[in-house]
């Protein structure tokens, strides 16, 4: 029998606190799914996408059009979720696959879905999002030697693309698709891969040593300016002292730096940043 790779993905509604009319108990309804589906050589055989009209929330808040570039019209004209995971369900019978990969922890928010919002389906919907497995681990694992935390976006800067997500479903999926081929066939870049672990080991050690997190708006007015004009000096003076002994300023320093900035009531601007190519 041959040997099929499904890659998937799936936006959600989702809201603002400024978002009142919002049904916050049924938060995360799908709104749209994507599909691909490859042969064992990574030849696209198959693409799916649909909107899906959601039970409860089916007015989208501004943010949500915004995030996924859904229009109401979609939605209002979208299909069931039933409608939809049927024709999924049909496409995966024609293209048996062992596992439905994807990026990220949506086999818990589709079945978060269909305990709140579908409890009624089928066994056969109920197995096919059983099959959507995260392939997060063993895909940064491959690059890394370890499965650690990496966003869509970076694992996309590691394969040569655009360092963003589209957040559409389907071309999320297509990314993933992406991903998934250059990792198995070892083809992403090497050099991006040493950069980004560089990068988020600098990260997490910065925020490993931030202490607080939030600016302090209770600073009396007169004192304002005094406090963080003295605060700015400090920092001046801790990154031209660890700047003279190191090629780069320790994140251990850059987070003492924001920590300053937030005592000061002053917002946070020392986080490692990924320097990408010009």
């Amino acid at each position: 029998m041959t040997r099929y790779y499904a890659f998937f993905d799936a936006e959600y509604t989702c809201y603002m606190d400024s978002d009142r009319n919002f049904d916050r108990k049924h938060s995360s309804e799908v709104l749209s799914v994507g599909l691909v589906i490859a042969d064992r050589n990574f030849k696209v055989v198959k693409t799916y996408y649909s909107p899906i009209c959601p039970i409860y929330n089916k007015k989208l808040t501004p943010y949500c059009r915004e995030l996924t570039g859904l229009t109401q019209k979609e939605i209002d004209h979208a299909p069931s979720w039933e409608e939809v995971f049927r024709r999924l369900i049909q496409i995966l019978q024609e293209y048996p696959v062992k596992e439905i990969a994807v990026w990220g922890n949506d086999n818990q928010t589709l079945t978060a879905d269909l305990e709140r919002n579908h409890r009624s389906v089928s066994k056969k919907h109920k197995k096919l999002v059983s099959m959507i497995k995260d392939v997060t681990r063993r895909m940064t694992a491959k690059v890394f030697g370890t499965g650690i935390t990496v966003s869509l976006a970076d694992m996309k800067y590691v394969c040569d693309m655009e360092h963003k997500t589209a957040h559409n479903a389907l071309e999320d999926a297509k990314d993933l698709y992406r991903i998934v081929k250059a990792c198995m066939k070892d083809t992403y870049n090497k050099g991006r891969a040493e950069k980004l672990y560089t990068y988020i080991q600098e990260r997490d050690e910065y925020h490993r040593h931030r202490r607080f997190r939030h600016p302090d708006r209770h600073i009396e007015v007169v004192e304002d300016r005094k406090l963080r004009e003295a605060s700015l000096d400090y920092i001046r003076v801790l990154k031209e002292i660890y700047g003279q002994k190191n090629d780069k300023i320790p994140p251990q320093v850059l987070a003492m730096c924001d920590d300053v900035r937030s005592l000061a009531g002053m917002t946070a601007f020392d986080c490692p940043k990924l320097e990408e190519e010009k």
